[in-house]
């Protein structure tokens, strides 16, 4: 029998409540959407949260002097950019590597 995905939710979760512009809703919405088209489950906007904030956690965001939302923002995707730069090197040298 297949394992639904609500059956792997963690029992120690608090619940946070935040609010969002109609943009970002939408947003998640149609992401949701766009995983069930794609032979997924439409997940909630909680799952999909929580999935952004635990790849959050896994970058090296530097905060220092950080003032404002928009600072954080540019600090994260700093932080992405670093992150898929050194993805590519170590791509690139595993290729090197297996040639």
């Amino acid at each position: 029998m297949k394992k639904r995905f609500r059956s792997d939710i963690e029992k120690n979760l608090f619940r946070v409540p935040i609010f969002l512009d109609k943009e970002t809703h939408d947003w998640l919405y149609n992401l949701s959407i766009l995983m069930k088209i794609n032979g997924g489950y439409k997940l909630p906007k909680s799952y999909i949260i929580r999935s952004l904030v635990n790849a959050f956690m896994r970058l090296d965001v530097n905060f220092k002097n950080i003032k404002s939302e928009t600072d954080l923002e540019m600090r994260i995707l700093q932080s992405l950019r670093r992150f898929r730069r050194m993805n590519r090197v170590k791509q690139e040298l595993a290729n090197e590597k297996s040639e």
